[in-house]
């Protein structure tokens, strides 16, 4: 389960970067973009039937530590706790880095990292298929050994 969830964290953060520069680039301040993609994942879940993704998970636990009155940067930053890959905490301190100073150029940043995010979502695309199909490999070879020893046995038989 963990592998799995570790799995959907990494293929959600290239989309999860850019609704935000999406929100951010239409004037939105951090918060309210994060708002924003909660309640359309929120909706989405009600329409799939619960399909659960974890990164949305936790920006809904953050927006509610935020909410319930936690301070925003140390919600940000336990969001990239929990999450626990390298992406998302460098997404949460590029978040509460802005929030502190206010970065002017964050669009270009999460432009930036965005394309970092596709281009290792690619690799990760590939590294599975490869792996599904070594996967694919083994009982196709399995069922090669089991003619070369069934044909010579069947012949023998006759």
């Amino acid at each position: 389960k963990r592998k799995q969830r570790t799995q959907m964290l990494a293929l959600d953060y290239a989309d999860v970067v850019y609704q935000l520069m999406v929100y951010i680039g239409a004037g939105l301040t951090v918060r309210k973009a994060w708002e924003c993609i909660v309640e359309n994942y929120e909706r989405r879940k009600e329409s799939h039937k619960g399909r659960i993704r974890p990164a949305y998970e936790e920006m809904a636990q953050t927006l509610r530590q935020i909410r319930y009155g936690e301070p925003e940067g140390k919600a940000m930053e336990a969001f990239g706790r929990r999450c626990g890959l390298q992406p998302y905490m460098k997404l949460s301190s590029l978040l509460e880095q802005n929030r502190r100073t206010g970065t002017k150029n964050l669009q270009q940043l999460l432009e930036q990292e965005m394309s970092a995010a596709w281009e290792e979502q690619k690799h990760a695309a590939r590294r599975l298929g490869e792996e599904a199909g070594t996967r694919l490999l083994i009982p196709l070879m399995l069922i090669v050994v089991m003619v070369i020893i069934m044909v010579p046995a069947l012949l023998a038989v006759q």
